[in-house]
C-alpha cells in the first residue's frame, strides 16, 4: 500500500473533522471530547458536538465511563461489509467450526484492525458460557489471546514499532501494562505455540490462540477459543494444541486455497 494511501488527509472542514474522529477511533477503542478534539484539530466544545452528533447517527456510542465514546453500530457495520469479504473471513468457518466441535468451547477467529483484533467468525460452543463476542466485537492487542498471538507473529522491527504506539490499559489486576513484560509474554507465547489470556480483559473469561500467516510469512489473523475462565484455564494443555492445529491450517489454506480439508485430529 503507498504512502498516499495511508497518510491522513488535511482536514479543512467538517466532513473532514467527523471522518478524522472515526479514523482515530478505529485505533484508539475509545475516546474523551479532549482526545476527539486532538484528532479533529479543533476546540473541545466543537469536538463534543461533534461526538454527539456522530452519536445520533450511530457512528459512536456512549461508553459505560462518563464522557467517554466507542464506535457504534452503524461504524461496526460498515467495517464488517469490509471484513466479510477478506479471505480469510472466507476459508475460516469449516476450520473453526470444527474447532468448536473439537473442545465444545466458542470458538471464532479475528484480525487486526489498526490497534485492535476485530472478530470476523464465530462458532457457539455447546458448552455453558458467560462469553457473548459477537461478529464485529473489536479487543485490544496487549491483553487478549487474539492480539498477543497475532503480535507474537510480527517481526522483530514491526513488532517494536506496534509496541510503542499502544496504550496498555488496565482492565483487570491482571492485565499487562508494561512493554518489557509484554515483551517477555509475547516471547512465552512464541515458545508454547499459543498466546494466553487468563482473565486480563474479563476476570471472569480466559482465552487461548494462534497466529495465522499468510503466504509471506505476514501475520493476518488469530484463532481462538474462549469461554469461562476456570474451565478454560483447566482444560489449556488439551485447547492450545488445538487451537495452534487450527490456525496452522488456516495458515495452509491462504496459501494453498485449492487443497484438500485439513483437520486437527482429536488426541
Amino acid at each position: 500500500m503507498s504512502d498516499a494511501a495511508t497518510r491522513p488527509p488535511t482536514v479543512t472542514g467538517p466532513l473532514d473533522r467527523a471522518l478524522a474522529v472515526l479514523r482515530h477511533m478505529a485505533g484508539a477503542h475509545d475516546a474523551t471530547a479532549v482526545e476527539i478534539a486532538e484528532a479533529a484539530g479543533t476546540s473541545r466544545s466543537t469536538a463534543y458536538r461533534l461526538a454527539e452528533r456522530l452519536t445520533a447517527w450511530g457512528f459512536l456510542a456512549r461508553a459505560d465511563e462518563p464522557g467517554r465514546w466507542l464506535l457504534g453500530p452503524e461504524a461496526l457495520r460498515l467495517g464488517l461489509s469490509v471484513l466479510s469479504r477478506s479471505q480469510v473471513a472466507q476459508v475460516a468457518p469449516e476450520l473453526v467450526r470444527h474447532l468448536m466441535e473439537l473442545t465444545r468451547e466458542t470458538s471464532g477467529v479475528a484480525i487486526p484492525l489498526h490497534d485492535v483484533m476485530v472478530f470476523v467468525h464465530r462458532e457457539l460452543g455447546t458448552m455453558p458460557s458467560p462469553a457473548t463476542t459477537q461478529v464485529g466485537t473489536a479487543r485490544p492487542l496487549h491483553c487478549t489471546a487474539v492480539g498477543k498471538a497475532w503480535l507474537s507473529g510480527l517481526p522483530g522491527p514491526q513488532l517494536a514499532a506496534k509496541l510503542g504506539e499502544l496504550r496498555l490499559r488496565a482492565y483487570t489486576s491482571s492485565t499487562i501494562t508494561t512493554v518489557p513484560a509484554l515483551e517477555r509474554e509475547l516471547a512465552a507465547t512464541r515458545r508454547r505455540g499459543w498466546a494466553v489470556d487468563d482473565g486480563e480483559l474479563s476476570r471472569s473469561i480466559g482465552s487461548c490462540a494462534a497466529v495465522v500467516f499468510d503466504p509471506e510469512r505476514q501475520p493476518v489473523a488469530a484463532v481462538s477459543v474462549w469461554g469461562p475462565r476456570e474451565r478454560i484455564s483447566q482444560r489449556m494443555g488439551r485447547i492450545g494444541p488445538l487451537v495452534a492445529s487450527t490456525a496452522d491450517a488456516l495458515t495452509l489454506r491462504l496459501s494453498r486455497p485449492v487443497e484438500p480439508e485439513y483437520r486437527p485430529s482429536d488426541a
